[in-house]
């Protein structure tokens, strides 16, 4: 049980940390490098402002197709005075606007983390959080605000792994070549 809460709020978190090119639009690898190429100048201008109080809007709804965190952020940040600055780093990295990094972020980020999960997911795993998500709905000591996060983190955790759309495989395919530096800068953002 406690692995199944651990693994659970470590989504959360990771989500929660996460500092659609249009629909029908396969991701290319311009799409992906302009998104890296925005990743540390956001960084910065994110630890020069602060959008802490906003975080919880970065949290992914009940399973991927709700997974948005970057037209999450989006909205945070339009109403900021930081928005100019915004605007100028995601030009200078190759995007037209706002709306286009947003889009674009999501899809990457999907496929990010559909990727990185589908790497630990085993049939075993997926058994085992099956069975956590029973122990979660019936443990008494969970508030039910806490018992939905932990819910929606395992249900979304699961589907990662389940059925997806072609554009869905298309922009796996595409990014799995980027991985291992998108891995990186991760890192460097923590």
């Amino acid at each position: 049980m406690k692995k199944i809460i651990a693994l659970a709020l470590g989504i959360m978190f990771f989500l929660n940390n996460m500092t659609v090119v249009q629909a029908g639009s396969p991701l290319s690898g311009n799409d992906i490098q302009h998104f890296m190429n925005a990743m540390k100048p956001l960084q910065k201008l994110g630890k020069k402002h602060n959008f802490e109080e906003n975080s919880q809007a970065f949290t992914a709804g009940s399973n991927m197709n709700e997974f948005s965190p970057m037209t999450n952020s989006l909205e945070i940040i339009k109403s900021h005075e930081a928005y100019g600055e915004f605007k100028k780093i995601i030009r200078a990295a190759g995007f037209t606007d706002a709306d286009e990094w947003a889009s674009t972020g999501d899809r990457i980020m999907k496929a990010y983390m559909s990727l990185k999960m589908n790497e630990q997911m085993t049939p075993e795993k997926i058994l085992e959080m099956q069975k956590g998500i029973e122990e979660v709905k019936n443990n008494e000591y969970l508030s039910p605000e806490t018992k939905k996060q932990i819910l929606n983190s395992l249900g979304m955790a699961i589907s990662m792994g389940g059925k997806m759309s072609e554009e869905d495989k298309a922009d796996r395919q595409t990014l799995k070549p980027y991985l291992a530096k998108l891995d990186r800068l991760f890192e460097e953002a923590k």
